[in-house]
Protein backbone atom coordinates (compact mmCIF):
# COMPACT_ATOMS: atom_id res chain seq x y z
CA UNK A 1 0.00 0.00 0.00
CA UNK A 2 2.53 2.57 1.07
CA UNK A 3 4.72 1.23 -1.93
CA UNK A 4 1.87 2.48 -4.34
CA UNK A 5 1.00 5.08 -2.72
CA UNK A 6 4.75 6.09 -3.36
CA UNK A 7 4.59 5.60 -6.69
CA UNK A 8 1.39 7.34 -7.78
CA UNK A 9 2.69 10.83 -5.80
CA UNK A 10 6.12 10.54 -6.65
CA UNK A 11 4.58 10.73 -10.71
CA UNK A 12 2.43 13.32 -10.12
CA UNK A 13 5.94 15.91 -8.52
CA UNK A 14 8.12 14.41 -11.03
CA UNK A 15 5.68 14.75 -14.30
CA UNK A 16 4.51 18.23 -13.07
CA UNK A 17 4.62 19.48 -15.96
CA UNK A 18 1.78 17.12 -17.49
CA UNK A 19 -0.24 18.68 -15.17
CA UNK A 20 -3.66 17.92 -16.58
CA UNK A 21 -3.20 14.51 -17.77
CA UNK A 22 -1.47 13.22 -14.80
CA UNK A 23 -3.58 15.19 -12.36
CA UNK A 24 -6.99 13.77 -14.41
CA UNK A 25 -5.50 9.76 -13.70
CA UNK A 26 -4.82 10.77 -10.31
CA UNK A 27 -8.38 11.93 -9.47
CA UNK A 28 -9.89 8.94 -11.51
CA UNK A 29 -7.34 6.82 -9.36
CA UNK A 30 -9.09 8.43 -6.27
CA UNK A 31 -12.62 7.84 -7.33
CA UNK A 32 -12.05 4.94 -8.14
CA UNK A 33 -10.39 3.85 -4.60
CA UNK A 34 -13.87 5.25 -3.34
CA UNK A 35 -16.29 2.70 -5.11
CA UNK A 36 -14.13 -0.01 -4.11
CA UNK A 37 -14.32 1.25 -0.66
CA UNK A 38 -18.16 1.85 -0.39
CA UNK A 39 -17.14 5.20 1.05
CA UNK A 40 -20.51 7.49 0.26
CA UNK A 41 -18.37 10.83 -0.74
CA UNK A 42 -19.24 14.32 -3.01
CA UNK A 43 -17.15 14.21 -6.42
CA UNK A 44 -13.71 15.46 -5.57
CA UNK A 45 -12.84 18.81 -5.84
CA UNK A 46 -11.54 20.45 -9.01
CA UNK A 47 -8.09 22.59 -7.52
CA UNK A 48 -5.09 22.77 -10.37
CA UNK A 49 -1.76 23.02 -9.13
CA UNK A 50 -0.47 26.88 -8.70
CA UNK A 51 0.35 28.65 -11.79
CA UNK A 52 3.81 31.23 -12.68
CA UNK A 53 4.79 33.20 -10.48
CA UNK A 54 3.67 30.76 -8.02
CA UNK A 55 5.45 26.99 -8.38
CA UNK A 56 5.41 23.74 -6.29
CA UNK A 57 8.42 22.73 -4.51
CA UNK A 58 9.65 19.82 -2.73
CA UNK A 59 7.13 17.06 -1.85
CA UNK A 60 6.42 15.01 1.12
CA UNK A 61 4.56 12.22 2.60
CA UNK A 62 2.46 11.53 5.70
CA UNK A 63 0.74 9.17 8.06
CA UNK A 64 -1.70 11.19 10.09
CA UNK A 65 -3.44 9.87 12.75
CA UNK A 66 -5.75 11.92 15.51
CA UNK A 67 -7.31 10.08 18.31
CA UNK A 68 -10.37 11.88 19.08
CA UNK A 69 -12.87 11.91 22.15
CA UNK A 70 -16.41 13.68 22.45
CA UNK A 71 -17.79 14.17 25.41
CA UNK A 72 -21.56 13.91 24.06
CA UNK A 73 -21.58 13.55 20.60
CA UNK A 74 -19.58 14.02 17.15
CA UNK A 75 -20.24 16.84 14.41
CA UNK A 76 -17.95 15.17 11.84
CA UNK A 77 -14.18 15.54 10.94
CA UNK A 78 -13.24 17.84 8.55
CA UNK A 79 -11.17 16.77 5.16
CA UNK A 80 -10.02 19.23 2.51
CA UNK A 81 -8.82 16.14 -0.18
CA UNK A 82 -7.09 18.50 -2.48
CA UNK A 83 -5.45 22.02 -2.45
CA UNK A 84 -2.84 24.09 -4.77
CA UNK A 85 -0.31 22.83 -1.89
CA UNK A 86 -1.51 19.29 -0.86
CA UNK A 87 -3.22 15.90 -1.86
CA UNK A 88 -4.96 13.32 0.02
CA UNK A 89 -4.83 10.02 -0.44
CA UNK A 90 -8.69 9.15 -0.58
CA UNK A 91 -7.87 5.58 -0.71
CA UNK A 92 -5.84 5.22 2.70
CA UNK A 93 -8.70 7.53 4.67
CA UNK A 94 -10.55 5.48 7.69
CA UNK A 95 -11.94 5.17 10.85
CA UNK A 96 -11.51 2.77 13.77
CA UNK A 97 -12.53 2.56 17.48
CA UNK A 98 -10.72 1.93 20.52
CA UNK A 99 -10.23 -2.03 19.29
CA UNK A 100 -9.09 -0.91 16.36
CA UNK A 101 -12.60 -2.20 14.42
CA UNK A 102 -13.48 -0.43 11.29
CA UNK A 103 -16.44 2.19 11.45
CA UNK A 104 -18.47 3.32 8.94
CA UNK A 105 -18.31 6.73 7.59
CA UNK A 106 -19.64 8.82 5.07
CA UNK A 107 -18.25 12.26 3.40
CA UNK A 108 -19.95 15.44 2.23
CA UNK A 109 -19.48 18.97 1.16
CA UNK A 110 -19.65 21.29 3.99
CA UNK A 111 -22.24 24.02 2.81
CA UNK A 112 -19.91 26.80 3.45
CA UNK A 113 -17.32 25.45 1.13
CA UNK A 114 -17.66 22.99 -1.74
CA UNK A 115 -13.97 21.97 -1.07
CA UNK A 116 -14.17 20.71 2.10
CA UNK A 117 -15.24 17.89 3.42
CA UNK A 118 -16.78 16.79 6.48
CA UNK A 119 -16.29 13.24 7.82
CA UNK A 120 -19.64 11.76 9.36
CA UNK A 121 -18.86 9.13 11.38
CA UNK A 122 -21.57 7.23 13.50
CA UNK A 123 -19.39 6.79 17.17
CA UNK A 124 -18.22 10.04 19.43
CA UNK A 125 -15.18 8.20 19.96
CA UNK A 126 -12.96 7.54 17.40
CA UNK A 127 -9.53 7.42 15.66
CA UNK A 128 -9.97 9.09 12.15
CA UNK A 129 -6.57 8.27 9.95
CA UNK A 130 -5.03 9.28 6.38
CA UNK A 131 -2.20 9.63 4.15
CA UNK A 132 -1.38 12.87 2.55
CA UNK A 133 1.30 14.68 0.20
CA UNK A 134 2.36 18.52 1.09
CA UNK A 135 4.58 20.87 -1.06
CA UNK A 136 6.86 23.37 -0.36
CA UNK A 137 5.59 26.97 -1.71
CA UNK A 138 7.66 29.22 -4.21
CA UNK A 139 7.11 32.94 -5.42
CA UNK A 140 8.45 34.40 -8.40
CA UNK A 141 8.02 38.13 -5.84
CA UNK A 142 8.96 40.28 -8.75
CA UNK A 143 6.34 38.61 -11.96
CA UNK A 144 3.90 38.56 -8.32
CA UNK A 145 4.44 42.30 -8.06
CA UNK A 146 3.13 43.26 -11.55
CA UNK A 147 -0.02 41.22 -11.50
CA UNK A 148 -2.88 43.54 -11.82
CA UNK A 149 -5.89 43.70 -10.45
CA UNK A 150 -8.53 41.16 -12.23
CA UNK A 151 -11.95 42.94 -13.53
CA UNK A 152 -13.44 40.44 -11.51
CA UNK A 153 -12.79 37.45 -9.36
CA UNK A 154 -13.18 33.88 -10.83
CA UNK A 155 -16.80 32.43 -8.92
CA UNK A 156 -14.43 29.63 -7.06
CA UNK A 157 -12.41 32.87 -5.29
CA UNK A 158 -15.17 35.46 -5.17
CA UNK A 159 -16.81 33.61 -2.10
CA UNK A 160 -13.51 33.61 0.04
CA UNK A 161 -14.28 38.27 -0.07
CA UNK A 162 -17.70 37.75 2.41
CA UNK A 163 -17.45 37.13 6.21
CA UNK A 164 -17.45 33.85 7.41
CA UNK A 165 -17.25 32.29 11.17
CA UNK A 166 -14.66 34.67 12.88
CA UNK A 167 -13.82 36.79 10.30
CA UNK A 168 -15.71 39.86 9.78
CA UNK A 169 -14.91 41.53 7.15
CA UNK A 170 -17.88 43.23 6.96
CA UNK A 171 -17.50 45.15 10.29
CA UNK A 172 -16.42 49.14 9.98
CA UNK A 173 -13.15 48.52 11.42
CA UNK A 174 -11.80 46.48 8.64
CA UNK A 175 -12.86 49.08 6.03
CA UNK A 176 -11.60 51.74 8.19
CA UNK A 177 -7.88 50.02 8.67
CA UNK A 178 -8.35 49.69 4.52
CA UNK A 179 -9.20 53.16 4.42
CA UNK A 180 -6.07 54.25 7.01
CA UNK A 181 -3.89 52.41 3.97
CA UNK A 182 -5.10 53.98 0.92
CA UNK A 183 -6.90 52.73 -2.13
CA UNK A 184 -5.86 48.92 -2.91
CA UNK A 185 -6.66 49.43 -6.35
CA UNK A 186 -3.84 51.62 -6.85
CA UNK A 187 -1.31 49.06 -6.49
CA UNK A 188 -1.13 45.58 -7.90
CA UNK A 189 -2.92 42.99 -5.53
CA UNK A 190 0.45 41.08 -4.36
CA UNK A 191 1.61 44.91 -2.76
CA UNK A 192 -1.78 45.26 -1.58
CA UNK A 193 -2.12 42.44 0.38
CA UNK A 194 1.22 43.06 1.85
CA UNK A 195 0.63 46.54 2.77
CA UNK A 196 -2.70 45.46 4.73
CA UNK A 197 -0.80 42.51 6.11
CA UNK A 198 1.76 44.38 7.62
CA UNK A 199 -0.73 46.75 9.01
CA UNK A 200 -1.99 44.19 10.47
CA UNK A 201 1.27 42.87 12.37
CA UNK A 202 2.14 46.07 13.96
CA UNK A 203 -1.51 46.61 15.36
CA UNK A 204 -1.98 43.64 16.87
CA UNK A 205 -0.26 41.66 19.69
CA UNK A 206 -0.22 38.35 19.21
CA UNK A 207 0.65 35.50 22.30
CA UNK A 208 1.76 33.14 19.56
CA UNK A 209 -0.69 30.42 20.84
CA UNK A 210 -2.95 28.34 18.14
CA UNK A 211 -4.32 25.79 20.02
CA UNK A 212 -6.10 24.92 23.90
CA UNK A 213 -3.95 22.19 25.04
CA UNK A 214 -3.11 19.99 28.31
CA UNK A 215 0.29 18.62 27.77
CA UNK A 216 0.29 16.32 24.67
CA UNK A 217 -3.46 16.62 24.56
CA UNK A 218 -5.13 19.44 22.20
CA UNK A 219 -8.62 20.55 23.11
CA UNK A 220 -9.23 23.18 20.52
CA UNK A 221 -8.31 26.15 18.03
CA UNK A 222 -7.59 29.08 20.17
CA UNK A 223 -9.31 31.89 18.64
CA UNK A 224 -12.31 34.49 19.29
CA UNK A 225 -12.20 36.07 16.11
CA UNK A 226 -10.74 39.19 14.21
CA UNK A 227 -12.69 41.57 15.19
CA UNK A 228 -12.72 40.76 19.06
CA UNK A 229 -8.72 40.74 18.61
CA UNK A 230 -8.75 44.37 16.54
CA UNK A 231 -10.99 45.71 19.96
CA UNK A 232 -9.09 44.31 22.30
CA UNK A 233 -5.50 44.94 20.58
CA UNK A 234 -4.35 41.58 20.72
CA UNK A 235 -4.98 37.84 20.50
CA UNK A 236 -3.67 34.35 19.32
CA UNK A 237 -2.02 33.54 16.49
CA UNK A 238 -5.48 32.28 15.17
CA UNK A 239 -6.70 35.47 15.91
CA UNK A 240 -4.11 37.18 14.17
CA UNK A 241 -4.87 34.92 10.71
CA UNK A 242 -8.05 36.47 11.27
CA UNK A 243 -7.46 39.94 11.41
CA UNK A 244 -5.04 39.51 7.91
CA UNK A 245 -7.56 37.63 6.45
CA UNK A 246 -11.20 39.98 7.31
CA UNK A 247 -8.88 42.77 6.81
CA UNK A 248 -7.93 41.52 3.03
CA UNK A 249 -11.58 40.28 2.20
CA UNK A 250 -12.59 44.39 3.38
CA UNK A 251 -9.99 45.44 0.67
CA UNK A 252 -12.09 42.91 -2.06
CA UNK A 253 -8.87 40.72 -1.93
CA UNK A 254 -10.06 36.96 -1.53
CA UNK A 255 -8.76 35.11 0.98
CA UNK A 256 -8.94 32.35 3.62
CA UNK A 257 -7.53 30.73 7.09
CA UNK A 258 -6.49 27.32 6.89
CA UNK A 259 -6.31 24.94 9.77
CA UNK A 260 -3.70 22.07 9.69
CA UNK A 261 -1.66 19.94 11.52
CA UNK A 262 2.43 20.03 11.46
CA UNK A 263 5.32 18.24 13.03
CA UNK A 264 7.56 21.46 13.04
CA UNK A 265 8.34 24.77 15.01
CA UNK A 266 7.63 28.26 13.60
CA UNK A 267 10.41 28.76 11.80
CA UNK A 268 10.34 25.41 9.97
CA UNK A 269 13.89 24.03 10.69
CA UNK A 270 12.88 21.39 14.21
CA UNK A 271 10.84 18.85 14.18
CA UNK A 272 8.63 19.27 17.58
CA UNK A 273 5.42 16.96 18.62
CA UNK A 274 2.29 17.44 16.20
CA UNK A 275 -0.17 20.43 16.78
CA UNK A 276 -2.79 22.33 14.98
CA UNK A 277 -1.69 25.88 13.51
CA UNK A 278 -3.91 27.67 11.80
CA UNK A 279 -1.89 29.99 8.74
CA UNK A 280 -3.57 32.20 5.74
CA UNK A 281 -3.64 32.41 1.89
CA UNK A 282 -4.73 35.16 -0.36
CA UNK A 283 -5.70 35.01 -4.24
CA UNK A 284 -3.15 36.06 -6.78
CA UNK A 285 -5.15 36.63 -10.27
CA UNK A 286 -4.56 33.51 -12.70
CA UNK A 287 -1.60 31.65 -10.15
CA UNK A 288 -3.61 30.34 -7.17
CA UNK A 289 -3.43 30.97 -3.46
CA UNK A 290 -0.60 32.23 -1.80
CA UNK A 291 0.43 31.28 1.49
CA UNK A 292 1.38 33.13 4.63
CA UNK A 293 2.44 33.48 8.18
CA UNK A 294 1.87 36.25 10.24
CA UNK A 295 3.46 34.64 13.35
CA UNK A 296 6.52 33.76 10.88
CA UNK A 297 6.44 37.22 9.41
CA UNK A 298 5.99 39.43 12.92
CA UNK A 299 9.08 41.64 13.33
CA UNK A 300 10.72 40.64 10.10
CA UNK A 301 8.71 42.88 7.22
CA UNK A 302 8.61 46.08 8.98
CA UNK A 303 11.51 47.88 7.34
CA UNK A 304 11.15 45.77 3.81
CA UNK A 305 9.73 47.25 0.86
CA UNK A 306 6.74 45.65 -0.44
CA UNK A 307 8.97 44.65 -3.66
CA UNK A 308 11.17 42.95 -1.65
CA UNK A 309 10.20 38.78 -0.72
CA UNK A 310 9.23 38.35 2.92
CA UNK A 311 10.12 35.34 4.89
CA UNK A 312 6.82 33.93 5.95
CA UNK A 313 4.86 34.59 2.34
CA UNK A 314 4.75 33.29 -0.91
CA UNK A 315 7.84 30.88 -0.69
CA UNK A 316 7.54 28.73 2.16
CA UNK A 317 10.11 25.65 2.03
CA UNK A 318 8.81 24.35 5.20
CA UNK A 319 5.05 24.41 3.83
CA UNK A 320 5.81 20.75 3.01
CA UNK A 321 5.78 20.02 6.95
CA UNK A 322 1.76 21.19 7.20
CA UNK A 323 -1.26 18.89 6.24
CA UNK A 324 -4.31 21.42 5.62
CA UNK A 325 -7.73 20.35 6.84
CA UNK A 326 -10.38 23.37 6.77
CA UNK A 327 -10.28 26.42 4.78
CA UNK A 328 -12.84 27.89 7.93
CA UNK A 329 -13.03 27.97 11.31
CA UNK A 330 -16.25 24.76 11.11
CA UNK A 331 -13.84 21.97 12.37
CA UNK A 332 -16.23 20.02 13.78
CA UNK A 333 -14.94 17.79 16.62
CA UNK A 334 -11.49 19.93 16.67
CA UNK A 335 -12.76 22.32 18.27
CA UNK A 336 -15.40 19.93 20.17
CA UNK A 337 -13.37 16.91 21.89
CA UNK A 338 -9.59 16.28 22.85
CA UNK A 339 -7.43 14.80 20.70
CA UNK A 340 -4.17 13.03 20.08
CA UNK A 341 -2.17 13.97 17.25
CA UNK A 342 0.03 12.09 15.33
CA UNK A 343 1.67 12.95 12.23
CA UNK A 344 4.42 10.31 10.89
CA UNK A 345 6.97 11.30 7.95
CA UNK A 346 7.21 8.23 5.70
CA UNK A 347 9.28 9.51 2.57
CA UNK A 348 10.17 12.45 0.15
CA UNK A 349 9.95 11.56 -3.29
CA UNK A 350 12.53 12.82 -5.62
Amino acid sequence: MYSEMFMRLKRIQKLDSHRPLRRGRFIFCLSCSLALLGMIAPELPKNDPPHPPLQRGDARIYNIQIQVQNKLRTTGWPMLPHTNWSQLDVDSVGVSDATSKDIPFTAQETTADPKQWQLQIQQKDYTVHFRALAFSSELDNRVASSIPWPKEWEASVSEYVQPSKFIESGDSIFVDAVRDNGDPRSVPVHIAAKVLIRYCLQNIESTGRYTHSKGSITTGIDVKGARRAVRDGKGSAADLVCVCVATLRAAGIPARPVVGITNADTVGTLTVDPHYMVWGEYALPGAGWVPFVPKRMRGTVDGLSTTQPWQGLGTLPWLNRRIPLAYNFNCGDIDRGTQNLQMIFISSPK
